[in-house]
């Protein structure tokens, strides 16, 4: 019997062709350029299950029809796909579909790029012999507060069911009733909540499932869908961006998906934050401040005021957020380098020396689950945190990988596997299963928090010197900021401007897409804020920064810019702009090679794609990279050639319980300024064991006051028996809805708080 990866010959419509071994005749057919139609089958989706019938085909030597999704190829066989049994049959299935389907595509949003649609013309009959009334329902139902659902459209290909069932694994979708009474339900009878609903609206073949976002917004011949990156997470996923009148008006899974990352699927807030781009709090005008008043200005008078503030700093510098770009990082360090003497640059985000020795091994990405055995996860919280991994990690157990969750959060996947539930602070006590896991691994992949890590040398230790030296095992980084392993490539430090500005040795701060006062420790950096020089702010969004700031440059958002982003898995990946943004905004790599113009040291590059020649030039992470070598799926960047020095071990500070940071995939500051995910959006809560609650005289839902060196918040109180002894497990907000963040050092370290009756 052939291998499955051997490759065979066959023949289809008189061409013989070649395609490996196992493929099924529907790929095979397509690797070589010829189309059998299709409705059901989506190989993301798991096996084929043959539903629809719009796939037959003539197999020779083979009785009847064959459906060519569930049909693999076979050495010499011959397959016909356009015979007059073949044509009739296909006729059929489209006649029989289109019985019932309510044909208004005029005024459905699928219209246009509808597989129905195209598949009719091109292989439908041409007109129906059927006169009966069709039926008709309600619509559209709200099957979510995020998706519509028409009845009368549906072809019940299950596709949306196989998702919720399979992939995502939530059992919510299901077919109620039996033949034609069938249709599209909630196994609870409410509504589809999830963190991956949306994707079954990119599934859908017809226009029976579709976003409410963009129900009656556009149609497909008056907008422009650009390949971009996403930019809510480190995750990286691959997106599609539609773009009309100068605004995102939908953002999509991309149609040629990314084995390496995302394989096609969005989560929600990835694919309905994009409203937040418009949002009351947008800046939309520059703004300069001086001498007590305030006045809005051309962008040409604020770079000016901005640059004459650089240029008279005795030690200026810049600070970038997580969402910076690789050429914002780079420009920043440049500009320094040539033109500020005495300037630093440095990012917000873990500094993380003790992650030195993990970074260094090899690396995988998160296609490489699918071929895993063994699949690890340490610490953290990937649904929330990096949401699209934790489709990969299922996908990884249905593949029949042996899955091990080590941490001392609950999370959505301790169900899959071997789960070792840990003390707050204490990985290390997890690793003995880890390490019997390993040993009888042939390909494991090791997925590790970096937040967590961070906070536990002895643990990172202890995990690198598992994993050396093992061929078959590679580690993957769940990272905490969206451009972080960006800014690490071109050497950029977290910490230390915090330290300089308490010192008053910052003159001019410049500030990119960085406001630091609404991220861990936001109250030890508005004191050292209090003790620097001008302030300029180059931000999309309002916030203290902005109100601080003596110039405020009108940046664009990642759905509307230039650049390159590099995931958690260092795959670096490019940003193209799917609208316009506001007329006086700009890309921040363009606004501060204005301001190098303004300054006297105009730097060599004019575009994004020469600042990326640039920093690939000089930083040996980037070496090789281009816009043209990145292409639409980008390119790994290099892996440190050795580790760091480690970190000592730190002890919390503060009094109290420990805190245990946890991330909310709808309660971050995409979510709450997206209208779109107001009815999803969650806000942050601080869990307590049981044991915990009493002995605080605490009840569930009642609000408690959490205090720690560096802040204090209110919160409701969650208790949950699932939650360990002498911690606090609080939820990151968002500046609109503090959480964690307001309690934490700026360095994200280890601190513990008390909990007290509001």
């Amino acid at each position: 019997m052939a291998d499955r990866r051997d490759p065979v010959s066959f023949e289809i419509d008189g061409r013989t062709l070649v395609a490996p071994a196992g493929t099924m005749l529907v790929d095979a057919a397509a690797m070589h350029g010829i189309e059998i139609p299709i409705f059901c089958y989506e190989p993301r989706l798991g096996p084929p299950i043959g539903a629809c019938r719009m796939c037959l085909v003539e197999v020779e030597g083979m009785r009847g029809l064959q459906t060519a999704c569930s049909t693999p190829v076979a050495p010499d066989m011959v397959v016909r796909t356009r015979t007059p049994e073949v044509v009739d049959a296909q006729e059929g299935v489209l006649e029989l579909l289109l019985i019932n389907h309510p044909l208004d595509c005029p005024v459905c949003d699928k219209g246009g790029e509808c597989p129905l649609q195209d598949r009719t013309f091109r292989f439908g009959p041409g007109a129906s012999r059927f006169t009966e009334p069709k039926r008709h329902f309600p619509k559209p139902l709200d099957l979510s507060p995020l998706i519509a659902l028409d009845r009368e459209r549906c072809i019940t290909c299950y596709r949306c069911v196989r998702f919720s069932q399979d992939v995502a694994q939530d059992r919510e979708l299901i077919f109620a009733e039996r033949g034609d009474g069938s249709f599209i339900a909630t196994r609870s009878g409410g509504e589809y909540r999830g963190r991956f609903t949306g994707n079954v609206v990119d599934l859908c073949p017809v226009g029976a499932l579709t976003s409410i976002p963009y129900r009656f917004v556009a149609r497909p011949w008056d907008v422009v869908n650009t390949p971009s990156v996403c930019a809510h997470c480190p995750v990286g996923c691959n997106s599609e961006l539609t773009g009309r009148d100068g605004r995102i008006r939908r953002v999509t899974g991309r149609p040629e998906p990314n084995a390496a990352v995302e394989e096609g699927w969005l989560c929600d807030k990835g694919r309905w934050a994009y409203p937040s781009t418009f949002g009351p709090d947008r800046v939309t005008r520059p703004v300069v401040r001086e001498l007590g008043s305030e006045r809005e200005a051309t962008l040409e008078e604020a770079l000016d005021r901005a640059a004459l503030l650089l240029s008279r700093a005795a030690a200026p510098a810049f600070l970038l957020g997580p969402e910076a770009t690789v050429e914002e990082g780079f420009i920043a360090q440049d500009l320094v380098a040539r033109a500020l003497p005495g300037g630093r640059v440095a990012r917000l985000g873990i500094p993380g020396e003790a992650l030195g020795a993990l970074r260094a091994l090899p690396a995988a990405e998160l296609g490489d689950l699918d071929r895993a055995d063994l699949v690890a996860v340490i610490g953290g919280d990937p649904s929330n945190g990096q949401p699209v991994v934790e489709l990969r990690v299922r996908k990884a157990q249905r593949n029949g990988a042996r899955i091990v969750v080590v941490g001392p959060r609950p999370t959505p996947l301790d169900g899959l596997g071997g789960l070792v539930r840990t003390e707050p602070g204490r990985l290390l006590t997890g690793f003995d299963l880890l390490e019997d896991a390993l040993a009888n691994a042939r390909s494991a992949v090791v997925l590790w928090d970096e937040a967590d890590l961070a906070g536990e040398p002895a643990a990172a230790e202890r995990l690198a010197g598992m994993l050396a030296g093992r061929p078959g095992a590679r580690q993957l980084e769940l990272g905490a900021d969206v451009n972080g392993a960006g800014l690490r490539a071109l050497g950029i430090p977290a910490g230390g401007l915090i330290e300089a500005a308490t010192a008053q040795r910052v003159g001019t701060l410049v500030a990119v897409h960085a406001d630091p006062e609404t991220g861990p420790g936001g109250g030890a950096w508005s004191a050292a804020l209090e003790r620097v020089g001008p302030i300029v702010a180059i931000a999309s969004h309002h916030g203290p920064i902005t109100e601080r700031a003596s110039v405020v440059l009108p940046a664009l958002t990642a759905y509307e810019q230039e650049g390159v982003l590099v995931s958690m898995t260092g795959r670096a990946q490019r940003l193209r702009p799917g609208a316009p943004g506001p007329e006086r905004a700009a890309d921040g790599w363009e606004l501060l090679i204005a301001l190098s113009h303004r300054i006297g040291t105009p730097l060599p590059y004019r575009t994004a794609r020469q600042a990326f020649a640039a920093a690939a030039a000089a930083s040996p992470a980037l070496a090789g990279l281009s816009y043209e070598t990145l292409g639409v799926l980008g390119q790994p960047v290099a892996r440190p050639a050795a580790p760091p020095a480690g970190a000592p071990a730190r002890e919390p500070e503060g009094e109290g319980l420990l805190l245990v940071p946890c991330p909310a995939i709808f309660g971050d500051a995409a979510s709450y300024r997206s209208d779109a995910l107001a009815a999803v959006r969650t806000l942050p809560a601080a869990g307590l064991s049981p044991t915990e609650a009493a002995r605080l005289g605490l009840a569930d839902g009642e609000p408690a006051t959490l205090a720690s060196p560096y802040g204090r918040v209110t919160l409701p109180i969650r208790v949950d028996a699932r939650l360990a002894d002498g911690a606090a497990f609080v939820d990151l907000g968002a500046p609109a809805a503090p959480g964690a963040e307001a309690l934490l050092p700026p360095d994200r370290g280890p601190v513990r708080v008390e909990v007290t009756r509001v």
